[in-house]
């Protein structure tokens, strides 16, 4: 067994993992499944089958393994390094993200649109399941005037992350790999998941430019400075210890504020609300000479800062949205059979209809997702988008031949 393993999750119901309370009957949930939720759900587990906390469950589940977030590529943050159209693209722009690690950009040389650095929201948008539920009292009975709103990640949605150190064990109840997890809350009705361990896997090391390392982060991360403050910035000894080279401050980072809390269902008590800096905040930290593409891989697993185990300080390498131009290369490989194309249009076309009801329902498809790979994951490309407007665009395009 390696030092970590690549964690895949496939829905099987809707998983609400909670982002924050409101006063206004309205449960947010998160578009990715946190690291605190998989720790939790493979806690429980481990429980399930053992018992009592030991001093194995200690070692595991409050050591120094790493429970990452679980993401999929439209739930990633996009860095805050990057700058993005202030307004709706054109068609005709080819590029949507400009880094300002690699150049100073200001207004986008297609459409000639003037540009703002991102607030760290996600790359797209996940399939969403809205479902509205009732309070209960203490007996199990409906609550009168209690009705709330829950919006969870929809079933099919599939994430991954990454597991290491002790925390690896956590995924083999009595010699054999866990198989399901139940994720979020009101796990009774729902959350439901099929795992998939692949212990062979190996990461993508973080970015290299020369001999700098780019670090972003794919969830909060806490920092403190040597007297226990929050800090801004990762530690510089901590990472000078991963990478096996000296490093030292780069340019201004990218980074905001927010706070985390949570809630440690052991104790029945609330964490502390701590300081942290926002996912998406992009650091360049020098280095002394090139980091080996082995530390590199394995600070990208372990990411930085405190509570690690909970998936504060995850690291990750999002990708750029395609633009409306660059569709058309996905959308190419669907026309090369238009046969089939013509015949899926009806229920393409309905589809439209039911994303601007709030309805991601990819069913009818399942035949056309059978086929053929290269038809296949276009097809499966397209059903992913959840934005009604451009979906519909995209539909349109298809079938216009253009």
């Amino acid at each position: 067994m390696t030092d970590s393993a690549k964690l895949t999750v496939t829905l099987t119901e809707p998983v609400a993992v909670v982002r924050h309370l409101r006063n206004d009957f309205r449960q947010e949930s998160y578009d990715h499944i946190t690291g605190t939720a998989v720790r939790g759900a493979l806690a429980a587990q481990w429980l399930l089958a053992h018992g009592d906390p030991d001093d194995d469950f200690l070692e595991i589940f409050e050591g120094d393994g790493v429970f990452g977030p679980l993401h999929a590529t439209a739930s990633l943050p996009v860095p805050l390094s990057v700058k993005v159209h202030k307004y709706r693209a054109d068609d005709r722009c080819r590029v949507l993200w400009w880094d300002a690690i690699h150049e100073e950009v200001d207004v986008c040389q297609y459409c000639k649109q003037k540009l703002e650095f991102s607030k760290g929201g996600p790359v797209g948008k996940i399939r969403r399941t809205p479902r509205t539920r009732n309070a209960l009292d203490a007996e199990g009975i409906a609550r009168s005037g209690n009705l709330f709103n829950q919006s969870s990640i929809a079933a099919g949605n599939v994430f991954e992350g990454w597991l290491s150190g002790p925390a690896l064990r956590s995924l083999q109840i009595d010699g054999e790999p866990v198989r399901t997890l139940s994720l979020g809350g009101k796990r009774t009705v729902q959350g439901n998941a099929e795992v998939t361990i692949d212990f062979e896997a190996e990461p993508e090391p973080v970015e290299l430019i020369g001999k700098d390392v780019i670090l972003r982060l794919a969830s909060p991360g806490i920092f403190v400075d040597a007297l226990g403050l929050p800090a801004a910035e990762p530690d510089l000894g901590e990472l000078s210890e991963v990478l096996g080279v000296e490093t030292s401050p780069g340019v201004k980072p990218w980074q905001r504020w927010t706070e985390v809390g949570g809630w440690h269902l052991a104790s029945g008590l609330p964490k502390p609300t701590e300081r942290a800096v926002q996912a998406g905040s992009t650091y360049r930290i020098r280095c002394a000479e090139r980091p080996s593409e082995a530390a590199r891989r394995a600070l990208m697993v372990r990411g930085v800062g405190l509570r690690r185990r909970e998936g504060f300080g995850a690291l990750c390498r999002p990708a750029p949205p395609l633009s409306f131009y660059e569709w058309g290369g996905v959308l190419a490989r669907l026309r090369i059979d238009m046969a089939a194309v013509e015949k899926t249009l009806p229920q393409l076309r309905e589809h439209t209809r039911e994303l601007r009801s709030g309805i991601e329902n990819d069913a009818p498809f399942q035949d056309q997702l059978a086929r053929d790979a290269q038809y296949a994951s276009a097809l499966r490309k397209l059903l992913d988008v959840t934005d009604p407007v451009l979906y519909g665009r995209l539909v349109a395009r298809l079938e216009s031949g253009k």
